[in-house]
């Protein structure tokens, strides 16, 4: 997922991909269009769609250049249209790239046979008590554990009876997820996402449940390949100075 405490513009370059490609991609973006997930603002000859990235679309005017450089900020704006890749490269020339890989998503998986990780650390499924606790903000995107259990999937990692990583759902739409990794900093190198991807997905393929995986750097992506997931895109991110 993405890191929303960096302090700049970021804007996927597509490239050539075929604007169907990036919503059979981007669960993000096409829960969004079903109005499931984000909110959509239309323009003349453009369009904004704020789902966790902003995807711009249409060809750039006055109207919706303004909402996005007063409204969103430091926030991940996607490019749908060469005319906004092309805007955004005249008006902001210093760029600094970086890459993310969007891998193929499954419903099945290398799932194996146990994980080992530290004393003290316990791995559990994400039931009714952890996920009220949303763990590094998991489950937000879901009106409540009702919810969650009937269409999401978890697990998470506990220290000391206090939830130090976890594994789960950021979205649901159509029996497809769009699966979400996070692990506290001190308690990283011991396998723990290992541990909480390998219940969930251990879950949702007995569900049939399909999972997204977008990695937005090497250790995600190795860890995505660990249980099986192919790359599928990589794709190119630029950062812009907010300044």
């Amino acid at each position: 997922m993405i890191q929303s405490e960096m302090q700049s513009y970021t804007i996927l370059d597509i490239g050539n991909m075929k604007k169907t490609g990036i919503a059979d991609m981007h669960l993000l973006y096409r829960g969004a269009l079903r109005g499931i997930f984000g909110k959509r603002e239309l323009y003349s000859r453009s369009s904004i769609t704020d789902a966790l990235f902003v995807y711009l679309d249409g060809e750039p005017e006055p109207e919706s250049i303004a909402r996005m450089e007063s409204g969103f900020r430091n926030r991940p704006l996607v490019c749908l249209s060469s005319g906004w890749k092309e805007w955004i490269n005249a008006k902001y020339p210093d760029v600094t790239i970086y890459r993310r890989t969007m891998m193929k998503p499954a419903r099945r998986f290398l799932i194996p046979e146990h994980t080992e990780v530290p004393d003290g650390y316990l791995p559990a499924g994400m039931d009714e008590s952890a996920f009220e606790q949303h763990p590094f903000s998991h489950g937000k995107n879901y009106s409540g554990w009702a919810a969650f259990q009937a269409e999401g999937s978890g697990a998470v990692v506990y220290h000391g009876g206090e939830i130090v990583a976890a594994a789960s759902s950021f979205l649901s739409m159509d029996k497809e997820v769009e699966m979400d990794v996070s692990v506290k900093e001190i308690h990283r190198g011991k396998n723990l996402a290992t541990a909480c991807v390998s219940r969930m997905l251990q879950d949702c393929m007995k569900r049939g449940i399909t999972v997204h995986w977008d990695a937005q750097n090497d250790v995600s992506r190795h860890l995505a390949v660990k249980f099986g997931f192919e790359a599928e895109q990589q794709y190119s991110v630029y950062w812009l100075s907010s300044t």
